[in-house]
């Protein structure tokens, strides 16, 4: 889990640093006059929109990637669609709890079927390249697992979404694998599209 999560925090380094930017203690009034009229400009805007989608991306229960962040003058208006009301909610307690959220707009849709990917074009280079990265770790994780033969698994990622295809001897097998890849880094849901011989 440790390496886990290291490997999950080397990707995502660049948001880190925007969400813990301006996080610390202020050490005089000057300066926490200061930094309350620097949230609320158009470049606080950016910072709270920066550390509300990063909060998101270290979620589990929530897929960043399907969740648009846009704030004005403080208050964030969230859009997109959620698989449950349960993930609405959590959506608008993240974002409300953030520092510099003034207000929050929850205009989160909730559909109970599969929601539709979003066309290839619009996602974003950093998007690929978690995508290929979480890809890459549920890849790493199936080879050094006892119990699952991983090169007759395999796997892609979209939007967070990895999915996993093909076939494996006994339905236990198939469990591990599915196990395995939503433990990984990167991962917001897990499709099963493995078959199970005979």
């Amino acid at each position: 889990m440790t390496s886990a999560m290291t490997r999950r925090l080397g990707l995502l380094l660049g948001c880190c640093i925007v969400f813990l930017c301006g996080c610390g203690p202020s050490s005089s009034g000057a300066h926490a006059e200061e930094t309350s009229r620097n949230v609320h400009s158009p470049g606080g805007d950016a910072f709270i929109t920066a550390r509300v989608k990063t909060a998101f991306i270290f979620n589990r229960h929530l897929n960043a990637f399907r969740i648009n962040v846009d704030t004005d003058d403080g208050r964030v208006t969230l859009a997109g669609v959620v698989p449950t009301h349960i993930q609405k909610d959590l959506a608008g307690a993240i974002a409300r709890s953030t520092r510099g959220v003034k207000d929050v707009d929850n205009r989160l849709q909730v559909t109970n079927g599969k929601i539709d990917e979003p066309d290839e074009t619009e996602r974003t280079f950093s998007q690929a390249v978690a995508d290929a990265t979480t890809t890459a770790s549920v890849k790493l994780d199936l080879a050094f697992a006892s119990g699952v033969k991983a090169s007759e698994i395999n796997v892609s990622t979209r939007w967070g979404t990895v999915t996993l295809r093909g076939s494996v001897g006994t339905k236990a097998e198939r469990g591990l694998a599915v196990k395995i890849a939503e433990d990984a880094a990167g991962v917001k849901e897990v499709v099963d599209e493995i078959q199970v011989r005979g």
